[in-house]
Parts: C-alpha cells; sequence; structure tokens
C-alpha cells in the first residue's frame, strides 16, 4: 500500500491519519467474508507482538472502527502484511488501486503524518537557536506561535516551550513546519539543505547548547558583592546598567531587570555563557580578584557589607533629633552637610540633599554607611551599626562571621575565610528577622509534626531519569520497594503543597495526611510511558485530596463536594470582592453576576458565601478573650423566664378548670383520651393503641376523640359567655391559643 512509511522512520512513534487504514480494513473486510473486525484486530495484535511491540487490543478496534482519527505507521504495515498473506501481491494491489482512486494515496494529506517524533524536529531548533544567539527558546516559542496562527492552529506559548525543550514525543507535523519556514528567512531553501547544515555545524551547535545550559547563579552573585564592597558602591542598578551595557557590546542582549536580579541574588540559575560573560566582566574590574580566585583572596574587612545594606532609618532621625538638641546653632541642614563628608571620609559619595530627609524621619530605611557616619560625628572612635537595625540577611552575615562571645579568639589574626556558599540577597523590604528563642525550637523539635518534617528530610529529590527507572519498576514488576521510594522522595513536596491551604484554619499535619494519600493514589496511577515528571502529575492527586478534606471538615453541616463546589468555594470570596469594588458593597446584582460566572444558582451562591464568610464556633469556647463564661452558658434559657412560667401556669389552671367542670360528663373512654391524647405532657399516644386497650378499631377512637373535642369546646366558649366573661377578658386572648389547640 503507498501509505507504508519508509524503514527508516517506521519504529518512530510518528501518527499518521487513519482514514487510508480503516478503508484498506474496510476492503479487506468485504473480500473476507468470514473474517471479523476482532479477528483482525486480534491478528493486528499478534503481528506487533512479533516485533516486539505490546498493543491492546481494544485500541486495535478504536482505530478500525475510527474512534481513533491517527494510527502508527507499524499498525499500517501490520495491515500490508495480512492482505499480503491472506490474498497475495494481487490483493495488495487491487486495495491500493481502490485506494488511489478514492484519494487516499500517493503524497495527499491523508497520508502526511499528523504527528512526529519531537527527536526530528528538535535539531531544527537548535539550528535556529545557533542562528540567532541573542535569541531564547521563548522568544522561538512566541514566533512558532504567530506561525501556527496564521494557518489557524492555536498553541499556548508554555506548550511550544515544553516541546522545544524536548518534554513532549510528539508534536504536530505543522510546528515543524513553521520551523522550516522560519529558517527560510536565514537562507535554508530545504529540509536537505537544513540537515547538511546541522551535520556540518553539529560541534558549533552542541558548543552553543552547552553555552545554554543553566547553572547555579550563586556565583554571579559573589562577585558582584565583592565588586561593589570593592568599588563602595551601594546602588545594584548601576552595576546592573553597567553590566548590561558591557554584554551588548559583546553581542548578548539581555533585559535590565533580569541582570539587576542575578546582582542581588534573586535569581537562582543563569545560563552559562551568561554567567562566563558576566563573571569575567567583573574580574575584569576587579583589580585584587584578576589573580586570585573569589574563595581564596582576602575577606572584606569587618563591616563593609552592613555598611552597603539596607538599615532602618528611624534610629537615624532619632540620632539627628538628640544630636541637633545638644548642639546649640546645629540645623538638620548643617548636620546633612557634616554627614555627607563622614560619608566621603568613608569612601562613599552622597549629597546632603539625600541626606536631609533621613534625618528628619522622612524615609524608612537608608544605607549603613550613612548610619556609621552619624555616629562617628565629633571624632567619635569607629562603631559598628546595630544588627538589629539592619534589614534582611546581612545582618545574619555578619553574625555567622562573628566568633561566639564565650569562645576565645584565633591565635592569629588572620580572619577565616568565608565559604562560598552565598547568602540570600538582602530585601529591603523584609521585616527584621528574629532568630528563634531555644524553647520554641525545642518545643517544635518535640512536636510530633515537627519530628516528621525532620525525619522526611533525609530523603533525596530524585532526578527524571531515577524518577522514570522506579516508576516502570513498580509499573511493570510490581515492585513495592520502588514505589516506596518515589513516594519518600517527595514527602517534602507535600509539605510545600499543604502549607499554601494553611490559611483556611486547619492544622498542617492534618494537611499533610490527606496530601501523603494523595502522593499513593498518584504512584499507583502514574504512568511512565507519557515521560512526564512525577510531581507534575501528583500535585493534582496532592491537591485534590486536600481540597476535599477542607470542604469535608469546613464545618460540621456538610456542604456537600465535587467540582463546582470546589471551585465555588476556593474562589467565591475573590469573585465577590472583585464585584463589590466595581459596582459597591451592597449591591443586589452580585450574587446574580456570581451565579451566571459559576454557572449555578442564586440560592447556591447565598449558601455558599454564609458557608465561606462563618465558620462552626464550639459552644464550649470562652465568650471573652481574658475568660468568663463559655457561650453555652451565656444562651437564654426561655423555661426560666419568670413572666413566662407565670403565664404558662395561668393558662394550665384556666385550662384544668373548664376540663374539670364537665369531667363528670364525661364516659370513661372520653376520660381517658383525654388524659392520654388532650392534656398528656409526654408524648402523646397514638389512635391504634388507645384502640387496643379500649377493644374498638382506630377509626372508632378517632370519632370518639372527636366527639370529647367538640364537648370541651362546648364548655370552654360557655365560660367565655358566661358571668366570668368580665374577669376573664384580659387573659382571653392568651387562653385563645391553648383552648384551640386543645380542641383542635
Amino acid at each position: 500500500m503507498s501509505v507504508t512509511m519508509p524503514a527508516a522512520i517506521a519504529d518512530t512513534p510518528e501518527r499518521i491519519p487513519g482514514a487510508a487504514f480503516r478503508a484498506a480494513a474496510a476492503l479487506h473486510l468485504q473480500r473476507s467474508p468470514s473474517l471479523s473486525r476482532e479477528a483482525l484486530a486480534r491478528e493486528l495484535r499478534e503481528r506487533l507482538a512479533g516485533r516486539g511491540i505490546r498493543y491492546h487490543l481494544r485500541t486495535l478496534k478504536r482505530q478500525l472502527s475510527g474512534s481513533v482519527a491517527t494510527v502508527p505507521p507499524e499498525v499500517e504495515r501490520a495491515l500490508r502484511e495480512v492482505i499480503a498473506d491472506a490474498g497475495g501481491e494481487d490483493a495488495v494491489t487491487a486495495i491500493e488501486q481502490a485506494l488511489a482512486e478514492a484519494g487516499l494515496s500517493g503524497a495527499s494529506a491523508a497520508t502526511t503524518p499528523t504527528y512526529i517524533a519531537c527527536e526530528r524536529m528538535l535539531p531544527l531548533a537548535q539550528l535556529w537557536l545557533y542562528l540567532h544567539p541573542e535569541r531564547s527558546k521563548r522568544a522561538l516559542a512566541f514566533r512558532l506561535r504567530e506561525e501556527l496562527e496564521q494557518i489557524g492552529i492555536r498553541l499556548n506559548v508554555d506548550s511550544l516551550q515544553s516541546i522545544l525543550a524536548g518534554k513532549q514525543r510528539l508534536v504536530r507535523r505543522e510546528i515543524q513546519d513553521a520551523l522550516f519556514s522560519l529558517l527560510c528567512h536565514d537562507g535554508v531553501t530545504s529540509p536537505a539543505d537544513a540537515e547538511a547544515r546541522i551535520e556540518s555545524m553539529s560541534r558549533e551547535i552542541r558548543g552553543a547548547q552547552e553555552g545554554r545550559a543553566f547553572e547555579n547563579a550563586r556565583r554571579i552573585h559573589e562577585l558582584a558583592k565583592a565588586w561593589k564592597i570593592e568599588r563602595k558602591e551601594p546602588s545594584s542598578r548601576r552595576l546592573a546598567i553597567l553590566l548590561k551595557q558591557r554584554l551588548a557590546e559583546r553581542g548578548i542582549v539581555i533585559g535590565l531587570p533580569h541582570v539587576q536580579k542575578l546582582v542581588d541574588g534573586r535569581a537562582r540559575r543563569v545560563r552559562r555563557s551568561m554567567s562566563s560573560a558576566i563573571e569575567s566582566i567583573l574580574r575584569a574590574d576587579t583589580a585584587t580578584s584578576a589573580s586570585q580566585d573569589l574563595e581564596t583572596k582576602a575577606p572584606p574587612p569587618a563591616g563593609a557589607e552592613l555598611d552597603l545594606a539596607w538599615v532602618k532609618a528611624a534610629p537615624i532621625a532619632e540620632l539627628a533629633r538628640k544630636y541637633v538638641v545638644t548642639h546649640p546653632g546645629m540645623t538638620m541642614r548643617k548636620l546633612a552637610i557634616q554627614i555627607s563628608r563622614e560619608v566621603e571620609a568613608l569612601g562613599y559619595t552622597t549629597s546632603p540633599n539625600t541626606i536631609q530627609p533621613i534625618l528628619g524621619g522622612h524615609k524608612k530605611r537608608t544605607r549603613g554607611f550613612i548610619y556609621r557616619a552619624l555616629l562617628h560625628l565629633d571624632g567619635a572612635p569607629a562603631t559598628r551599626v546595630p544588627n538589629e537595625h539592619v534589614f534582611g540577611a546581612a545582618a545574619r552575615d555578619e553574625r555567622a562571621a562573628e566568633p561566639p562571645p564565650s569562645s576565645d579568639p584565633p591565635a592569629d589574626s588572620e580572619v577565616r575565610p568565608r565559604s562560598g556558599l552565598a547568602p540570600k540577597a538582602p530585601r529591603p523590604d523584609s521585616a527584621l528577622q528574629r532568630p528563634r528563642s531555644e524553647s520554641s525550637l525545642s518545643a517544635s523539635a518535640q512536636s510530633p509534626f515537627g519530628a516528621y518534617r525532620a525525619a522526611i528530610q533525609r530523603y533525596q529529590v530524585l532526578d527524571r531519569e531515577a524518577e522514570l527507572e522506579l516508576a516502570w519498576r513498580y509499573r511493570r514488576e510490581g515492585d513495592h520497594a520502588a514505589g516506596n521510594a518515589l513516594v519518600e522522595s517527595h514527602l517534602q513536596f507535600v509539605v510545600k503543597v499543604a502549607s499554601q491551604y494553611r490559611g483556611y484554619g486547619m492544622q498542617l499535619a492534618d494537611l499533610v495526611e490527606e496530601g501523603n494519600l494523595g502522593l499513593l493514589e498518584a504512584v499507583r496511577r502514574f504512568e511512565p510511558s507519557r515521560n512526564l515528571r512525577f510531581k507534575t502529575y501528583a500535585i493534582y492527586w496532592i491537591r485534590a485530596y486536600i481540597v476535599d478534606h477542607l470542604l469535608r471538615e469546613w464545618s460540621i453541616v456538610g456542604g456537600g463536594t465535587g467540582a463546582l463546589v470546589s471551585r465555588t468555594f476556593f474562589r467565591l470570596r475573590r469573585e465577590r470582592a472583585k464585584l463589590e469594588m466595581q459596582l459597591g458593597e451592597g449591591d443586589a446584582s452580585i450574587d446574580a453576576l456570581l451565579a451566571t460566572r459559576f454557572q449555578t444558582t442564586e440560592d447556591s451562591i447565598r449558601s455558599m458565601s454564609q458557608r465561606v464568610g462563618a465558620r462552626d464556633a464550639s459552644l464550649d469556647a470562652q465568650s471573652h478573650a481574658d475568660g468568663g463564661p463559655t457561650l453555652l452558658e451565656t444562651l437564654r434559657d426561655p423555661s426560666s423566664d419568670p413572666e413566662h412560667l407565670t403565664a404558662s401556669a395561668e393558662r394550665d389552671a384556666f385550662v384544668r378548670g373548664v376540663v374539670g367542670r364537665v369531667w363528670k360528663a364525661l364516659d370513661p373512654r372520653e376520660r381517658l383520651i383525654v388524659e392520654e391524647r388532650l392534656l398528656s405532657e409526654d408524648d402523646e399516644v397514638s389512635l391504634a393503641d388507645l384502640g387496643r386497650r379500649l377493644g374498638v378499631s382506630r377509626e372508632r377512637v378517632r370519632q370518639l376523640e372527636a366527639r370529647t373535642k367538640s364537648k370541651l369546646r362546648s364548655a370552654f366558649e360557655a365560660v367565655v359567655r358566661g358571668g366570668d366573661e368580665a374577669a376573664e377578658a384580659p387573659h382571653r386572648m392568651e387562653r385563645e391559643p391553648e383552648i384551640a389547640a386543645l380542641c383542635a
């Protein structure tokens, strides 16, 4: 058959349209009336098994019926062999001729591969990136999206970037065609020309790919910090601008925010080529590092990092105010000028116009060298900036570098070299982080959950290859040890995911427990053939179990579960807040808009709003924070109201007095009905029970009860109309409900 793929790519995971395959199978079934579709599927499965390809019978049946639009080339080749064995080459020729007449042969769209192996497309992407060294895979993904949108195919940039990174096995053929169209702008005339260029420039392309690999950005941060200390340059912005200009001279285009993240230490990874370029620039500008490595050169002088760190401005303003008060004739302006001179003596540069707002208390933070310059006024000895006034990690680094107070100083005067491990960059907007007390540390270590978190620290995170190996061993061989290893390597990840839901008032230990159940379910269902990281798949099951636990435990009164309830529960507050900002709080149309947005009813929105906005409260909880009675003790008991008790006693006396007047006129059966049915304080006796006691039917008891109520009603009416009407008038309205209930 003409739809057979070349033997060179027969073993690839490509997919071709299944129209020709299904048409050929239908013609073969017509020529063989005794052959069924299931029998043909079984024969195809045996052919594929002989080649070492395991194929499910149900999948083959779906491909033959058209439920699956595409088929692998190997399945089409197996069908050709089946047709040839059954009818010889004449049968194959006849079917090929019929397919050609139907337009399903040759180079038609029906035989063009729909999906191709990702490995076939990656060299083209690597060639484009080599020809455009200033561009990234992200930029290529944007270009591909534009090309695909022109032919009506819409794909996400993240999906395209994942394909360019080789994280998928199959990709659409149109993506390869879009890559060819981009390479045409660079002089690539044909696929053969592209293959020739890739083969001739394989070494250069491989070197370019190695330069695009990512590495830790810690070294860049350390070099930048050493550069700023040596140059006494506190601003990371100025260094980032300098690096951006120097990189542009070398043909490397990078955004200024990204360079500043690298300099500040806020970026975790950097490309190898970028790291080498920045490192060479910083080393060339640093005189002391031209011949010495970063780890072996002398450390900066004590307090140099604190000079460049961000410190609180409030203590500086307080010191300045006291200084002006104690020195007659001194003003804030004069003090700012004097401090600027001290700053210049320390080797830094700043303006009195910059210092004066700091002294006046109009700034929240400033640099450490301004603080130190204020402490050096009047020829005072060198004073260290207090650690409690320093923001971020700089103070922690300085404290860590100091020897403990109880230890003796080293014998020699040399300062011990600092570790090459860089701390996190100081964040100016972060609050001062004080060390935890020993009592809190010991308490957390003694808690069961603290012990659990300490125990899971020994499990290391696995790489992709180790994950897939363990997953295949568990999937194919049922190796429970491999499954346990896969679970243990992701226990810390479960804690991280569970921490995202701590704001809902649940114990973190309970959330982690539910997340671990989701992790076990993910291990049981994970399919390594998808070539995904296990973490990417497991996070959905972990979140599903945690969310289900939150919905179940949010209230004692169950509110149901499901996708709609989950979506409404976790998004309702945010969406309601947005609408209240637009329409105003209390707008009547908010519930209707929320119901439309969540595809539910307004009653469901109101019910969920009440559920989200209020939590269950324990009646045993104290009514006040400083103690006092519980909520249960503050509840009002209606039966203890004296007014209510007096009114009830008067009504009972009135009713029993009227009943006593007509008691002698009632026969024994009617008296029993009054006692057991009408005046009973406990649960009344049923009509059937009274019927068995009186020896009559249930219907007869009902008739006797109706006659008794009629006599009682007449007696009450006579009392109301009688001589006691004036005396009973004030209480008539109170007694009428009791009379109506008794005689109903």
